[in-house]
């Protein structure tokens, strides 16, 4: 289907010309060298970009425009809502434009993610195993908080049959 200028064909007994651009039919399949794209690759999880944003607004390293109004946890439930274009076309976490941006405040120095607070340390200089263990003829067995209490009554059983030994002077 084509569109057709109507004032050039009005005004002149030249051809009719095409408004829009269209696929020619009947014509082999082609190689484009221009349509691959590499995935973008982000040095932060794109799944928290909705948190980030939140972090950021709290912290004053974003500021919104007086008429920017984000809906509420409930409302916000509902609906895809981009924070960073006000818009319910996408959601924070679909947004490109917010991940290029934060991607450029990260190449930039910022923002720094600061891993010791989302990692746990190892625990490599402290006892690997718990303490509620009993060593048994060579066989080490992790007792569950009620056992641990049963053996420790056991203990204390044993310790008062026993005679008690004085101390000599």
């Amino acid at each position: 289907m084509s569109f057709v200028d109507e004032a050039a064909s009005l005004d002149s007994n030249e051809e009719p010309v095409i408004s829009l651009a269209e696929w020619v039919k009947n014509k082999k399949p082609m190689s484009c060298p221009f349509g691959h794209k590499e995935p973008e690759k982000f040095a932060f999880d794109i799944t928290n970009a909705d948190r980030i944003f939140d972090f950021l607004l709290q912290e004053g390293q974003i500021k919104l425009s007086p008429n920017h109004v984000i809906p509420s946890a409930e409302e916000l439930k509902k609906i895809k809502y981009c924070k960073w274009h006000n818009a319910t076309s996408h959601s924070t976490n679909e947004c490109k434009v917010f991940r290029q941006q934060l991607q450029s405040a990260i190449e930039s120095g910022r923002i720094k993610f600061d891993s010791s607070k989302t990692h746990k340390p190892m625990k490599i200089d402290q006892r690997p195993f718990p303490t509620n263990m009993l060593d048994a003829k060579g066989k080490a067995k992790v007792l569950t908080s009620k056992q641990l209490k049963e053996v420790h009554r056991w203990i204390l059983s044993i310790r008062s049959l026993q005679p008690m030994q004085k101390e000599k002077a």
